[in-house]
């Protein structure tokens, strides 16, 4: 086989190979994102007005399957304008119970279940503190 023959022969066969890597690429584009299970979508951070309506009351964190009472203590609000809200929740957990600072679902009757990161902020009198960093951009 002469090498003008062979090039153009697997040239062919490389060009409609390429092609069909095309096709499922765009077949990958138009299908809808499938998140951790299918259909589920992550529900939008709720803001700081959110939360500041829900302060001294019980939300739930899951470590694991079972899950762990934790009040919400306070919402400090750094900035909130048109460009977005910038604020900070203390949550307490029960004095003998902790956590590692880590992410983990969090849960309320108002505003559903969320992935938080929480990081340890102390102890006092309601327990051990976890705060909740936020930048929610517009």
């Amino acid at each position: 086989m002469e090498r003008r023959t062979f090039v153009l022969a697997t040239g062919g066969l490389l060009g409609s190979s390429g092609l069909s890597g095309a096709a499922e690429l765009s077949k990958a584009r138009s299908a809808p994102v499938a998140g951790i299970g299918a259909g589920n979508v992550a529900p939008a951070a709720a803001g700081s007005a959110a939360y500041l309506a829900l302060v001294q009351e019980r939300f739930n964190v899951y470590p694991g399957n079972r899950g762990m009472a934790m009040t919400l203590l306070s919402v400090k609000r750094s900035f909130v304008d048109g460009r977005g809200d910038q604020f900070s929740l203390t949550f307490a957990v029960a004095a003998g119970q902790t956590l590692a600072s880590g992410i983990y679902e969090v849960e309320h009757a108002s505003i559903g279940k969320q992935s938080i990161y929480l990081q340890r902020a102390g102890d006092g009198p309601e327990g051990t503190y976890y705060r909740a960093d936020f930048n929610l951009l517009n």
